[in-house]
């Protein structure tokens, strides 16, 4: 079978851990941030070569972030034939 063949599937799971906006005065290093994102993510696949053992590779996205204009709403979208069960 080539890669081509068969159905694309990923197992995506997603972890925000929110500092308080009230935190004033309180600098995170940014060696403490790069720590915990790699051991999280070496901690999660480490995990994942038991409970998930059919992934073949894993994206691994790590972002240290401020939220100033994160902003995220679902719009709907008109009905039509396609996207409305009969």
């Amino acid at each position: 079978m080539s890669e081509n063949e068969g159905t694309p599937r990923s197992l995506r799971i997603s972890f925000e851990f929110e500092v308080p906006r009230n935190l004033k005065g309180i600098n995170i290093p940014g060696s403490s941030v790069q720590k915990a994102l790699d051991t999280m993510a070496d901690r999660i696949i480490g995990l994942s070569e038991n409970l998930f053992p059919w992934a073949g590779a894993v994206a691994v996205r790590k972002q240290w972030v401020y939220n100033w204009t994160d902003h995220e709403e679902t719009i709907q979208l008109p009905a039509n034939g396609k996207n409305t069960p009969k």
